[in-house]
């Protein structure tokens, strides 16, 4: 056996015998592949300027990723590089974009509708005329509005903690969305401030320390900024409206999937001490029934969301259901090191 045989049999027991930490995984990965670098840019969309990250080469096949509130652009931190070794990755960044600088919701209601307008500019734009949607979260109100409008230049479905089925919902949400007649977003806005608001350090902290690592999902400070000022408040307060108001699409948006049946990929986390069933994942199994099912014991925010056997997942999922990539390309290699 020669030298580079033997380099590679012993990296490969290496990996495979180890539990790698998502730090000690990428200093291995670095080591035998270039990681992309993330650009972090923006554009003059609609008089707004809009941020967005990317990475990878542009002739590769793109992958669209949309992070949910209130999450913002460190959400895919961990995920785009390793996603970018082989496809063009590129994350809309709807939190750190200047809205209220441009947008005064006195005048323009602030909706997910809104939200989508500007993404499908922002799209043309770029001349992305096909692409794999990646929906985190809320974000399913912003790509499934897309899905809609134009399902054709959706080649594949990726659905990360997308809660569409009000059946699934625990008891204390699904009663918001029961009662959505009336005036309930007052109690809606209290609900998500509980959880994203003046208690959101206290959440980050526990995901850090029971994740084991260095990597502080979501910049829950930044992201705070977004409702400090009176006029920023409104925007937040109309957004959690609209929010409310969306779940009459829900049927709609469910029959759009099951008619439609795009090639998915449904990761999900959970906590594993709240009693985990994944109700909300399987849920997806009645319009989808050829879905695969990525199931993880851990909160939907959780660094365990981003990790490289998700990233593992989803490089297979695409290389499967995605836009194919050149016939002599072959990210086996790349799987196994990670």
């Amino acid at each position: 056996m020669n030298s580079a045989r033997l380099i590679i049999f012993l990296f490969t027991i290496f990996v495979f015998s180890c539990d790698y930490s998502n730090k000690e995984a990428r200093l291995v990965n670095s080591k035998f592949f270039k990681e992309p670098e993330i650009k972090l840019l923006n554009k003059n969309i609609k008089g707004v300027r809009y941020y967005y990250r990317t990475a990878g080469n542009r002739l590769n096949p793109t992958l669209l990723l949309l992070h949910g509130f209130p999450t913002n652009r460190n959400t895919f931190d961990q995920l785009i590089p390793m996603l970018a070794s082989h496809y063009y990755v590129v994350a809309p960044d709807h939190s750190n974009t200047r809205w209220s600088s441009k947008i005064d919701a006195h005048k323009n209601s602030f909706t997910f509708s809104m939200m989508t307008d500007y993404l499908e500019h922002f799209l043309d734009e770029m001349e992305i005329d096909d692409y794999t949607l990646y929906v985190q979260n809320t974000a399913f109100h912003i790509g499934f509005q897309l899905m809609e409008r134009k399902p054709k230049k959706v080649n594949a479905l990726i659905i990360q903690n997308a809660e569409l089925y009000i059946e699934a919902l625990p008891e204390e949400r699904k009663a918001l969305y029961q009662n959505i007649e009336s005036d309930s977003s007052n109690a809606f806005m209290d609900y998500v401030w509980k959880l994203s608001g003046e208690n959101a350090d206290i959440h980050s902290e526990k995901a850090t320390i029971e994740d084991s690592s260095d990597y502080n999902i979501g910049d829950w400070q930044e992201y705070l900024q977004f409702v400090k000022m009176d006029r920023q408040k409104l925007t937040f307060k109309q957004l959690l409206e609209d929010y409310n108001n969306l779940a009459q699409q829900f049927p709609k948006w469910q029959k759009m999937l099951k008619d439609k049946q795009p090639k998915s990929l449904i990761i999900w986390g959970e906590e594993e001490d709240a009693g985990t069933d994944f109700k909300g994942a399987k849920y997806y199994l009645n319009d989808l029934p050829n879905a695969e099912l990525l199931l993880i014991n851990s909160g939907k925010y959780s660094n365990k969301m981003f990790n490289v056997e998700v990233a593992s997942k989803v490089l297979n999922f695409l290389q499967r259901n995605g836009h194919q990539l050149d016939e002599k390309e072959n990210i086996k290699p790349y799987l196994d090191a990670l």
